[in-house]
């Protein structure tokens, strides 16, 4: 289940844009936006994310498909609950929620390499201004 591309798409035909137009406004290629359609991208970003939202006039939670609360069944019986993943309210707020996680875990690494990237470059000043 594709759920955040697949919401991404339907907000793009719903205002009756193109992937030309949409990857335009990004500043990014359409072969680029469609696999942000087909969720093949690994560079996808919290702000990427942001752009899509203000473009098609709805909210971030709107394209990720969750919800306020996320809603777990703790019965565990098979009237209720999906007997294979012990949730329920569909599968569908759980893998939104997932890729939430999997988005801001790539981004905090990102960052973490940046201040890494940054504190070398101020020990390096420090030590040609203390040399």
């Amino acid at each position: 289940m594709n759920v955040l591309g697949d919401n991404i798409k339907k907000h793009r035909l719903r205002l009756n844009y193109s992937q030309e137009f949409v990857a335009e406004e990004l500043g990014i290629s359409q072969n680029a936006y469609s696999k942000i359609e087909a969720n093949q991208t690994k560079s996808f970003t919290i702000e990427r994310l942001e752009q899509l939202a203000e473009l098609f006039e709805t909210t971030v939670t709107d394209l990720l498909g969750v919800e306020k609360q996320i809603n777990f069944n703790t019965t565990n019986t098979n009237d209720h609950c999906n007997s294979n993943t012990g949730y329920t309210n569909g599968d569908v707020h759980y893998h939104a929620a997932s890729e939430v996680i999997e988005l801001l875990k790539a981004e905090l690494a990102e960052m973490r390499k940046e201040r890494a990237e940054l504190m070398a470059i101020i020990r390096e000043i420090s030590s040609k201004m203390k040399g």
